[in-house]
């Protein structure tokens, strides 16, 4: 018992330092957007249309918003929406319009109700929906549409991004987004999965056929290497796939992964970068990976059944484990969650991450009892 409380406590003081500097954060930025940083200083980084991490930030300021119930985060908010509907109408849009309106415009449509966020979350969702080949049944990850350049490829991250559109069907009652997500899940899991339950960080169809070429890596070392966030994502978004459809398929697929992840996370908790690295590469950690990791194995515990206890455990150790990665109550730094791996110049690095921070701040607020249903 004394363990179990001194934990809740652990959660409460995280969360409260968090919600701490992000108030700080609020004065630093303005309305632009924090990205990465080797010191944790976003503010010597800011962007000014979110990249594609923006939502990551407005998604603090709205779970903050959820635990305080203050004004004041719903008006920060506000400020960003100009920023949100002239990227869709002039700036640059690929797969991860998911992850920007799903946890800006779908967040604070469930929050205040107002129609604006409704409406700009539909909009994003056909921008989204116009990125499917029908051909294949998938969603084209980078590049212009009327652009030939990787016309044909998918990634494990837009897993994450399926959320805006089941949620889109939701909300309008047309199945068209659902349908698209759906068969876009499905070849997921056939195509980016490979037997072993790990993922290729890409898949490449021909574009024109549909038929599949191969899988291939981008992030991670090699070809055959495991991204530890690219397996991440996959965990987190087959569980979601799975709680909007029911597909037992996505389930399945999430469990497998992260018996995966949970058996290659090396001794202090927290994984390497990639799951097989030679011992000449860069041995840096990725704590991104366990933060998004861990949100994904709540969320397999969300749907009960007799491993629920199981995942839950899983989750908290690797939440456990990043607490000696946390800069939230270091006053110096506008960043909270030290080693996400990434490059700087084409050289590895450990750095802060919007993302990193975020998956932290949710992960505790999951730990702590509150699941505010940010990608429903």
């Amino acid at each position: 018992m004394g363990v179990y409380l001194a934990m809740e406590q652990k959660y409460e003081q995280e969360i409260a330092a968090i919600i701490t500097k992000v108030d700080a954060n609020r004065q630093r930025f303005g309305a632009r957007f924090p990205h990465l940083d080797r010191e944790g200083r976003y503010e010597n980084g800011l962007n000014d249309d979110g990249s594609w991490t923006g939502s990551f930030w407005t998604g603090m300021l709205a779970i903050a918003y959820q635990f305080s119930g203050n004004m004041a985060y719903l008006d920060e908010l506000y400020r960003y929406l100009p920023v949100y509907r002239e990227r869709l109408r002039s700036g640059y849009t690929d797969h991860d319009l998911g992850f920007l309106y799903q946890l800006y415009a779908v967040a604070l449509y469930r929050i205040t109700g107002q129609e604006v966020f409704r409406d700009l979350a539909l909009e994003a969702a056909d921008k989204l929906l116009a990125r499917y080949n029908p051909n294949g049944k998938f969603i084209r990850a980078w590049g212009r549409p009327r652009e030939d350049f990787r016309r044909g490829k998918i990634i494990i991250d837009c897993m994450m991004n399926l959320p805006l559109l089941y949620n889109a069907s939701a909300l309008t009652g047309d199945p068209k987004y659902r349908v698209a997500a759906y068969a876009h899940a499905d070849n997921s899991r056939r195509y980016l999965l490979r037997s072993d339950a790990t993922t290729f960080h890409t898949f490449d169809f021909d574009p024109d056929s549909g038929e599949p070429l191969g899988g291939r890596w981008h992030d991670g070392y090699a070809e055959d290497s495991v991204w530890s966030r690219g397996q991440a994502w996959g965990i987190y978004g087959f569980a979601l796939s799975y709680a909007h459809t029911g597909d037992p398929l996505y389930l399945q697929a999430a469990e497998r992964m992260a018996a995966y992840f949970v058996g290659q996370v090396s001794a202090d908790g927290v994984p390497l970068w990639d799951f097989r690295l030679p011992p000449a590469a860069p041995q840096l950690k990725d704590t991104s990976a366990a933060a998004i990791a861990a949100c994904g194995l709540f969320e397999l515990a969300s749907h009960g059944g007799e491993a629920a206890g199981k995942y839950e455990k899983q989750a908290r150790e690797l939440l456990h484990a990043l607490f000696a990665y946390s800069a939230a109550a270091d006053e110096s730094k506008s960043g909270i969650l030290a080693c996400s791996y990434g490059r700087v110049n084409d050289t590895p690095s450990h750095l802060y991450s919007i993302w990193g921070d975020y998956f932290y701040f949710e992960a505790l607020s999951r730990a702590a009892g509150h699941d505010w249903k940010m990608w429903s």
